[in-house]
């Protein structure tokens, strides 16, 4: 699962926040769900819209597509009240999440995503879309293409477009063509890569912001700067 903790350093900086704060319980409980709610969260989903990392590197790209990714995930993180161990928990819920007909945790989604894993898949577990209906698509076109794929049209035989072969094939019908055109066999098992985006985290400078603002937005002074908040 996900965690939401703060590193060795920023953890250092709000226990010495808190310590000069001398803050009584239930707001000091106040300024810590502020913290991950208005400070953390919202930098989670400003990582998203950059697609890129708390220390400004951008993500990963797609191996296919060009839409911005994680574009959903940001919007699941809450965060939870523990007042026994005086702190908070920022986790994800929801997100109906599901591997086929299995209903994965948006927690473990989360995982993935900030860590990276790799994944080994089995052709009989591995969720897909129904494809005997379903035609050919541009990339399985365009890979027919490449391979030489020849249509008879009257007495000849010609190399479709891209159009024509996705108005004539199947998902189904291309794939299998294209394993016959490569002379491989469809594979049974393979490994996915994915890379760690890590899109909740803030850097040290900008803890220190977020703690100095939540301060002020407390009432505890208007004149917290975060250059005194040191751990």
């Amino acid at each position: 699962m996900i965690r939401g903790e703060l590193n060795k350093k920023q953890l250092q900086q709000m226990r010495a926040a808190l310590a000069a704060a001398e803050l009584p319980p239930k707001k000091r409980q106040r300024l810590l769900w502020r913290v991950a709610k208005l400070g953390i969260i919202v930098a989670a989903k400003r990582h998203q819209r950059d697609q890129a990392a708390p220390d400004g590197t951008p993500w990963a790209p797609r191996k296919r597509g060009k839409g911005k990714m994680l574009k959903g995930l940001p919007k699941l993180l809450a965060v939870r009240d523990m007042p026994s161990i005086q702190g908070v928990r920022i986790y994800l819920k929801g997100g109906n999440y599901r591997n086929g007909t299995k209903p994965i945790p948006a927690g473990l989604v989360g995982a993935v995503q900030q860590d990276g894993a790799r994944i080994q898949m089995k052709a009989s577990n591995a969720p897909r879309k129904p494809q005997v209906n379903q035609p050919a698509l541009p990339r399985q076109a365009k890979r027919l293409r490449a391979l030489g794929y020849k249509m008879r049209q009257g007495k000849r035989w010609i190399k479709p477009s891209s159009k024509k072969i996705m108005e004539t094939l199947s998902m189904a019908q291309a794939g299998l063509l294209i394993r016959k055109l490569k002379g491989t066999p469809a594979k049974r098992t393979w490994t996915i890569d994915l890379p760690g985006r890590v899109f909740l985290g803030v850097s040290n400078d900008e803890f220190n912001q977020i703690i100095a603002r939540q301060m002020q937005a407390i009432g505890f002074g208007w004149d917290v700067d975060a250059q005194n908040i040191r751990g």
